[in-house]
């Protein structure tokens, strides 16, 4: 799907960690958090604590409708190895519980269509660019990005607006 034409996130399908494609569509109705990240990137653990901390109130919550799509990207750093990233997710208890897709460039000639629609929608401060990992976008139930965050945002901040959205 060209980014100028999609109304959603929900028109796109990209590829997960294991190479398979998965529609976006399947998140239909539900409220996701999108995000590039490096697991070799400084703000890693505090990121993904946050997102697990949020991920694991979701059960019995409003945020029953929360998903968390995670992207590896080297763009901002080192590269990692899918088997890196597997042991990774397989050995730290503190990892959000979300999906991961295979790695993406979120700038330049390779940048992915869903980035380029996210960017689009939510432009930030940069110019339209990601300038770092751990670039958060937050789509409403409709697939829509609703909110464009940096690794510091605050973690209330975050779940306040998470919970509005799945409300």
């Amino acid at each position: 799907m060209d980014a100028k034409l999609a109304k959603s996130i929900f028109d796109f399908t990209v590829t997960d960690i294991n190479g398979n494609d998965v529609s976006l569509s399947k998140y239909k109705g539900t409220v996701c958090i999108i995000t590039n990240f490096s697991i070799k990137d400084a703000a890693c653990e505090k990121v993904f604590s946050m997102l697990a901390a949020l991920y694991k109130k979701q059960h019995g919550s409003v945020l029953q409708d929360l998903n968390i799509l995670l992207f590896p990207c080297s763009q901002f750093g080192s590269k990692e190895s899918t088997y890196d990233i597997f042991d990774y997710f397989d050995n730290n208890s503190d990892r959000p519980v979300g999906d991961v897709f295979a790695e993406i460039e979120v700038n330049g000639s390779k940048c992915v269509e869903l980035y380029k629609y996210l960017k689009q929608k939510k432009p930030g401060n940069c110019g339209g660019f990601i300038n770092s990992n751990f670039t958060m976008f937050l789509t409403d139930r409709n697939g829509v990005p609703v909110e464009r965050f940096g690794s510091n945002v605050h973690p209330y901040l975050l779940e306040e607006l998470v919970e509005q959205y799945c409300a």
